[in-house]
């Protein structure tokens, strides 16, 4: 067995749109990056339509069959764009059925990632429509979940993967996903302890207690993964203020933005699915959600 084939593979969901292409983009690159195969996955959505006779008055049968024909033809476009970016990729096409967000944590059943695009519509408009699968997809997907709602700042320098770290095992496995990413693409981490203190005289010595206490912890934890990976450089940032709009900020110029999910530290509940819902919607770079129970 290659080297490639033997590990997860990674998966991505695909929609021949911008959105779609920009994720294909992403997810052929990094499946480059960690040498594993990569699965373009097309999901078939029907209509409640789709048990009448629908297109042109042809039979169910006849319909479905273009349906799926059709579908085809959306992953040969996502295959062709996958191969010609990384044509040492083993590309490989999955027609799914049934409603997306199911569809695709089915596929993603041992997955090493699983890459969805977003059309970078704002949080009212994603609500209001069924196009959007990520917010549901990352309350259960069962590998690190990745939405490309913008392309990674690759010209930057230095390079630079930002990660939120609140002192939760979900943010200990946020961090070792970025130092091994950062390890693969020669940058550095920038590690980003946000908290949401009180403005109030009566609250400042707690404060920056608060504050001085998450400078330790997260200190810790980029000694712990410095040993594991010896060559990443990293940075500490322990600032006041809201944890979404202070991760979005340092996120400006990176390679991607990095969370935990289901994190509840011991400072602030820096990483709880309100933080993960609003950076899906804000990120201005790929969001890297690593669920806590994922074990690379």
């Amino acid at each position: 067995m290659s080297e490639t084939l033997a590990n997860p593979p990674v998966v991505v969901g695909f929609e021949d749109d911008d959105a779609g292409r920009r994720a294909v983009v992403w997810a052929a690159d990094h499946a480059a990056r960690v040498k594993c195969p990569l699965t373009v996955v097309h999901v078939l959505d029907w209509p409640v339509t789709a048990d009448s006779e629908a297109m042109s008055g042809s039979s169910e049968a006849t319909w479905r069959a273009e349906a799926r024909a059709a579908g085809q033809r959306v992953l040969d476009v996502g295959a062709a764009l996958a191969c010609g970016r990384q044509p040492g990729v083993e590309v490989q096409r999955r027609l799914a059925d049934g409603p997306p967000s199911e569809a695709l944590l089915s596929a993603a059943t041992g997955a090493g990632a699983l890459v969805l695009g977003s059309r970078r519509l704002s949080s009212l408009r994603q609500m209001l429509t069924t196009g959007s699968v990520a917010v549901p997809v990352s309350t259960r997907a069962p590998c690190p979940l990745v939405v490309v709602r913008h392309a990674e700042h690759s010209a930057a320098r230095p390079r630079k993967i930002v990660v939120g770290v609140d002192g939760s095992p979900a943010s200990e496995r946020a961090l070792a996903w970025a130092f091994d990413e950062a390890s693969r693409r020669d940058a550095t981490v920038l590690a980003v302890s946000a908290l949401s203190v009180p403005h109030s005289p009566f609250a400042t010595v707690a404060a920056a207690q608060a504050m001085s206490d998450a400078a330790v912890t997260l200190e810790r934890a980029l000694i712990r993964c410095g040993r594991a990976y010896p060559d990443v450089r990293s940075r500490p940032v322990v600032v006041a203020g809201h944890p979404a709009r202070q991760l979005v900020d340092e996120a400006e110029d990176a390679l991607c933005l990095v969370i935990g999910t289901h994190g509840r530290g011991g400072f602030v509940e820096m990483l709880l699915g309100s933080v993960s819902r609003e950076l899906i919607h804000r990120a201005p770079c790929p969001l890297v959600l690593v669920p806590e129970t994922f074990d690379a």
